[in-house]
């Protein structure tokens, strides 16, 4: 004799989407990996569990305007290459490059790999900046190193800036700008490549950005060492420069 068991609809229903539950969320635990040979983006976002971001790969259109403070800047057009993001998400440096013509004719062209201070602009720098017109070539190339003046950082840098732009009083204005530079700004600190001048070697400065010490060859071909005094008065220590 078969005996049929009943069991009220409430429980069936519990039963059947407990049992999807598990299913479904067996799935959603299991880390997908995908291979592919080849792909065509035109942007990819890396992001944290939490949806913090933390690298973008971007072409020129879609590349990211930068971020700080738990806020995205306006946008802005910026070169293709990737922008890092530290652990708040904050914009923390990057890889960019670009090469255009411009409307006189004139070719620029370069590469800059950074690294930002914290809650700042770049304090290091890996750099290839390239510019030709009428046949001539004007570049330089090389690795620096600044430093900012203060911890202010670069949002409330911006905003005293833009505060400074709406004095009306032209004079009032341009001393407001040099003093948010002078007492914010950064200065670099170190040089070592080639200058716009065709000279290469060392050349490093004080925290104020002014000279102190310049190991180079310049234009002529002629072997240079130099230290400034505070007045910027320059010693020269190869009198005579071999020829």
């Amino acid at each position: 004799m078969r005996t049929t068991i009943k069991l009220p609809l409430g429980i069936v229903i519990f039963g059947i989407v407990g049992l999807l539950f598990t299913i479904l969320n067996s799935f959603r635990l299991e880390r997908k990996i995908e291979n592919f040979d080849e792909i065509n983006v035109q942007r990819i976002n890396v992001i944290e569990k939490d949806g913090t971001i933390r690298m973008v790969i971007s072409n020129k259109e879609l590349q990211h305007s930068g971020r700080m403070n738990g806020k995205d800047w306006e946008k802005r057009e910026r070169q293709a290459g990737m922008i890092f993001f530290n652990d708040l998400g904050d914009e923390c440096g990057g890889l960019i490059y670009e090469n255009k013509k411009r409307s006189d004719g004139s070719i620029k062209n370069g590469m800059s790999i950074t690294m930002d201070q914290y809650k700042d602009d770049q304090v290091i720098q890996i750099l290839n900046n390239e510019s030709i017109k009428g046949g001539k070539m004007t570049s330089e190339r090389g690795f620096s190193v600044n430093s900012f003046k203060s911890l202010t950082g670069i949002d409330a840098r911006n905003k005293a800036y833009q505060d400074a732009e709406k004095i009306n009083d032209e004079k009032l204005r341009k001393e407001k700008i040099i003093d948010i530079s002078k007492n914010h700004g950064s200065s670099k600190l170190l040089f070592l490549g080639k200058t716009t001048g065709n000279s290469q070697g060392l050349f490093i400065a004080d925290q104020n950005g002014q000279p102190k010490l310049m190991v180079y060859v310049n234009e002529k071909g002629d072997p240079k060492i130099q230290t400034f005094n505070e007045k910027g008065e320059v010693k020269d220590f190869l009198i005579n420069p071999a020829k």
